[in-house]
């Protein structure tokens, strides 16, 4: 695998980054065209920690945020191993004050998506 620096952080992620928006238990908006739950997530991951990947992406949007949830969960025992992205700003159904892109709804999707992801 090959690597290269983020930015400016100095964290060495792998150039291929895996994508989980498909990460659902299906019962979730989205949920009835992609379902990748969580056992199926689990091998996935290790398949792509076993070739080297170290960079996750995922976002609050993907199926209400089970997908953060998901990830979280399956690389819990390794998280000090990875880097995750996730993102801000589109929430299907979100009420009026949780989505857009507004200082105080950044903050409060930065603080969401760190717990759903356990970090």
């Amino acid at each position: 695998m090959q690597y290269t620096t983020l930015g400016q952080t100095g964290l060495a992620v792998s150039r291929l980054a895996f994508g989980a928006m498909t990460f659902t238990s299906g019962d979730r908006s989205m949920g009835s065209i992609y379902k990748t739950e969580a056992d199926v997530a689990d091998a996935l991951v290790g398949q792509a920690l076993d070739a080297g990947v170290n960079f996750f992406d995922t976002a609050d949007a993907y199926a209400s945020g089970q997908s953060e949830t998901i990830l979280g969960q399956v690389l819990k025992a390794r998280r000090s191993e990875v880097v995750i992205a996730t993102k801000v700003g589109f929430r299907t159904g979100a009420p009026l004050g949780q989505a857009g892109l507004s200082r105080r709804h950044i903050l409060w999707s930065v603080d969401e998506s760190l717990k759903r992801l356990g970090t």
